[in-house]
């Protein structure tokens, strides 16, 4: 052990080494300081073990020794020796850096060793502890530092209700300046109604599998409004604090409000001449009793017309059932559409109220009705003229009251003049018709599709920092042929956004499908060589973003450009946004 001795006295340093050589079992090397300077001069040059310290040196008096060594050398244990018996010495001693207390008159070799001992392990277990704070507070700030980075607005509380973290988002989302909402009661902070805080206030007393987003509507000091979702968890250290999580849906209404009864009518989006088309015909045909016949391709929205005739009708408080005709056999699907009585063929072990009898007052679509057996289109004929079903194994008629949608992707025609369809029952179901049109036929809806099906998405997976769709990416989607029509666009859709680890979506995050397109390739090379560009001139370019305040991509719509150009021309130039204060 080596040990650095501050002690001018040459009687009490004498003292100090006699008392260690009567410890056979320590072998200690002891270097003598008499002055603070000399003992800097040794620490210097060397290391040491503890250092044993004298209140009263000639270049330094008093517990001063101590903040000095200890700010110089915090590593360093430190043992107090004092001739003084004063507990007020000794407690000061140590808050300002020692690590023990020994009177010289009163110690002997044991207590020395004991005292060296002691102060060694304590800075050891300082030490320690000072790591583990340093690694926890390094954790605590690296979390902080994840959750700022995060689009998600996240508020952490104590179990008293406290703000304790508030990343940055949620203080752009809340429309907040700065931080100093750190300590405050969140129901104080973050500026909701009473309604929305008692609604919130409840959810917490609430297990976590029965609670749900609120959707919370304010306005800012100085915004715009605002629609945010808020789910609230519990922190997994402590149940009693909790974690907010905070969704900005804003962009989701606003698109609601955009798309108005000329784009968007239910849950069908399209503004272009067919689509009004439909929705004419669906509002025409709601308010009227007749069965309606939908005509179209796989994919095209079928069911959401029926929807559409159903919730827009005097019918819209009762039932709406839907049927897929498809895939069933003979027997089930005359079960399933007329009931059955217990008994009328195996298996069937209880009284079954079918489809017609469950949509009473509403009304009943039947998709594909195309591959409806020939039996069940006999029975099915009956119903639409008699008004009345007959279970299976009865005898004894019931009558309904359904309105009937039927929809199909083949041509009925055709399956009339195969033996295939029923003639009488085809002109029965088509009273009312209406076709929708393929996606292809319709390609000036894709923008409109594009911005809500990408909102959903984000929305759905979380994934809010897919914000945008590149120019070629959209000239892809109107190139591609879509079989599948709205239902295959929206899959392609969300597979892009699962694939796009940035704000944009591009061309390489499509399946394949749309990638080996014969005209992809000429495509992208039409994109690269742009025609009748306007001239690259850095007063317009500036003039462009003073305009748009510094947004590059509605500056580059300004300038009839694409923003991959605009981005080229801004490193040309060698333009950035301080070239604009």
């Amino acid at each position: 052990m080596k040990i650095l001795l501050l002690e001018d006295n040459p009687g009490d340093a004498r003292l100090i080494r006699e008392l260690f050589r009567e410890i056979q079992n320590h072998s200690v090397e002891i270097i003598n300081a008499e002055s603070l300077g000399q003992a800097f001069d040794h620490l210097k040059k060397s290391p040491f073990d503890v250092a044993l310290v004298d209140l009263s040196l000639p270049d330094s008096h008093g517990l001063g020794t101590f903040r000095k060594l200890a700010e110089a050398y915090p590593s360093l244990p430190l043992v107090l020796l004092t001739g003084l018996n004063d507990q007020e010495i000794a407690i000061q001693a140590v808050r300002e850096g020692a690590q023990d207390y020994l009177n010289k008159g009163e110690v002997d070799g044991q207590i020395l060793v004991r005292s060296i001992d002691y102060a060694i392990e304590r800075k050891r277990i300082q030490a320690e502890l000072e790591r583990v704070n340093a690694q926890v507070k390094k954790n605590a700030d690296d979390l902080h530092s994840i959750l700022n980075q995060l689009h998600i607005g996240t508020i952490l509380t104590n179990p008293e209700g406290r703000i304790l973290h508030m990343s940055i988002s949620a203080l752009r989302l809340l429309g907040k300046m700065d931080n100093g909402l750190e300590g405050q009661l969140w129901q104080h902070a973050l500026g909701l109604t009473d309604d929305d805080i008692q609604i919130l206030d409840h959810l917490m007393t609430q297990p976590i599998e029965e609670r749900k987003k609120v959707l919370v509507h304010f306005t800012p000091p100085g915004n715009s409004p605002h629609w945010l979702e808020i789910d609230i968890q519990d922190d997994p250290r402590d149940p009693q604090a909790k974690m907010f999580f905070l969704y900005d849906v804003t962009e989701v209404h606003k698109l609601r409000q955009q798309l108005d009864e000329k784009s968007q009518f239910h849950d069908m989006i399209g503004k272009c001449k067919p689509m009004q088309e439909v929705y004419r015909q669906i509002q025409n045909l709601s308010q009227v009793e007749t069965t309606v016949l939908i005509e179209g391709e796989t994919g095209t929205g079928k069911e959401l017309v029926a929807r559409a005739l159903h919730y827009s009708s005097p019918r819209k408080d009762k039932p709406f059932l839907a049927v897929n005709c498809a895939g069933l056999t003979e027997s089930l699907l005359g079960s399933q559409l007329f009931g059955h009585k217990k008994g009328a063929f195996t298996g069937a072990s209880t009284d079954h109220r079918g489809f017609f009898e469950s949509a009473q007052g509403g009304t009943l679509f039947l998709d594909e009705i195309g591959d409806m057996p020939p039996s069940v289109q006999t029975n099915l004929l009956r119903v639409l003229q008699e008004k009345e079903i007959t279970r299976l194994g009865e005898s004894q008629p019931r009558k309904v009251d359904v309105r009937i949608i039927c929809a199909t992707h083949q041509n009925l025609n055709e399956q009339v003049a195969n033996n295939q369809f029923r003639a009488d029952l085809l002109y029965r179901i088509r009273v009312g018709r209406i076709r929708l049109p393929a996606l292809r036929e319709r390609k000036e809806d894709i923008p409109l599709l594009v911005s809500a099906t990408l909102s959903q998405c984000r929305q759905a997976m979380g994934k809010l920092i897919v914000q945008d769709i590149s120019p070629s990416a959209l000239h892809l989607l109107s190139d591609y042929a879509w079989p599948g029509n709205v239902r295959e666009f929206k899959s392609v859709i969300e597979y892009a956004v699962l694939q796009c680890e940035g704000s944009t979506i591009l061309p390489q995050h499509f399946p394949p499908e749309l990638l080996e397109q014969p005209n992809h390739t000429a495509h992208q090379e039409n994109l690269e060589l742009p025609t009748a560009l306007p001239e690259k001139n850095r007063e317009q370019i500036l003039s462009a973003l003073q305009q748009t305040k510094g947004n590059r991509a509605k500056a580059a719509k300004l300038m009839g450009i694409s923003r991959a150009t605009f981005y080229r021309w801004l490193d040309d130039l060698n333009i950035s946004t301080q070239d604009l204060s």
